[in-house]
């Protein structure tokens, strides 16, 4: 059997949901397809940026169960004054969500929207063809041949859409690795080993080189995890996230020695050389555009999926080029983010310096929560660094 859409999306997480939204909310017939039935556990310390709040289409405040004014960095040093930089704000910097629940939340406001959800065993073979795109996928009842104008790839870092499409093997794609968990409140001890408060949001560059770890507060747990992002981490570098290091990391910070449900997942990495070719769009982690210095990836899977939607919606001919034009904005601020971790990891304790002057520190955390442009950004640098 064939079925025709305009826009076939693999993948209904935050850059799927994005793009089937607009799509949907436009006219576009469009179906989702997705392996795993939802809601469904996503490793994922979820914590959403302004830049992400801002991006959404609708508000997520009913799945919000904290909002964080404070970030507190930290770093290994024998000096115990430049062990750790807070920086506070007036207003929120961060709003943060159990993954699980937040993607939930977008994809029932995307059904609402009109688009269509359908679960499937996984993608058998991809064919482009001069009409479209010809996707086979494997049902519980078979398989079954899919006909659509455009396919968006939107099945994170280790999905089919972009094997399939890639004549070989990315060059420009890269991975990430961390590990995560949940620890109750109430598990907690009444003083914390390590200091500080239950409810800080914390990076601590201390744990491990190329990557940092951090403390999450959600509505009743700390999500807490470890990662290994940098651009130039490599396979024994990823190797050292493991379940024994966050387990003594958990010790460490919070006092507790036994976990349950450790999750791990992989980051999409290199998208800022992401060439968009075809009628095969790919958004989010299958386009490696998580960014490489904070391990981020919402506000990319987003902002690509609303960018593969625009380039659908008012492109005649070529979608690709539309969609690579519009992406470009995007690209060159993870451009940027690529470089500056390449500096910041080879050395955190220039990043620190940095952090601790007042206008590089608000130029720095007004990047990350808002996306100020990296052109300013690099400006403000130069006239301070010379």
């Amino acid at each position: 059997m064939i079925s025709d859409y305009d826009v076939l999306i693999a993948g209904a997480g935050p850059a799927g949901c994005a793009a089937a939204f607009d799509l949907a909310r436009a006219g576009r017939r469009v179906l989702l397809l997705d392996k795993r039935s939802f809601p469904r556990p996503k490793a994922c310390a979820c914590g959403l940026t302004r830049k992400t709040l801002a991006a959404l289409r609708y508000s997520v405040a009913p799945v919000v169960e904290r909002e964080c004014s404070q970030i507190v960095l930290q770093q290994a040093s024998e000096d115990t004054a430049k062990r750790e930089v807070r920086v506070r704000t007036r207003s929120p910097i961060c709003a943060m969500a159990v993954r699980e629940r937040f993607d939930e939340f977008c994809l029932q406001q995307t059904l609402a929207a009109g688009a269509t959800l359908r679960k499937i065993e996984g993608i058998v073979a991809l064919r482009e063809t001069d009409g479209g795109i010809e996707l086979d996928i494997a049902t519980a009842d078979g398989e079954e041949t899919l006909r659509a104008v455009v396919l968006i790839g939107a099945d994170g870092s280790n999905g089919q859409t972009r094997r399939l499409s890639e004549p070989t093997e990315a060059a420009w794609y890269t991975r990430g690795f961390a590990l995560e968990v949940c620890v109750p409140y109430a598990e907690l001890p009444a003083t914390l080993p390590a200091g500080g408060a239950p409810h800080d949001l914390v990076f601590d560059f201390a744990p491990l080189s190329g990557g940092y770890g951090w403390l999450f507060p959600k509505g009743d747990h700390i999500n807490i995890g470890v990662g290994a992002f940098a651009p130039e981490a490599d396979e024994a570098q990823l190797k050292q996230v493991t379940r024994d290091m966050l387990t003594g990391y958990a010790t460490q910070r919070l006092g507790v020695a036994t976990l349950a449900h450790i999750t791990g997942q992989h980051l999409g990495m290199g998208g800022h050389a992401y060439v968009p070719r075809g009628r095969v769009l790919l958004a989010g982690d299958a386009a490696g555009l998580s960014d490489p210095l904070t391990g981020e990836g919402i506000h990319s899977a987003i902002v690509s999926g609303q960018t593969a939607a625009a380039a659908i919606l008012d492109s005649k001919t070529d979608v690709a080029a539309a969609y690579a034009r519009r992406l470009r904005p995007l690209q060159e601020t993870l451009a940027f983010s690529h470089r500056a971790a390449r500096a910041f990891y080879a050395d955190p304790e220039r990043g620190f310096r940095a952090m601790r002057m007042p206008v590089l520190r608000s130029l720095i955390l007004k990047t990350y929560a808002d996306g100020l442009p990296h052109t300013r950004m690099i400006a403000a640098m130069a006239k301070l660094l010379t």
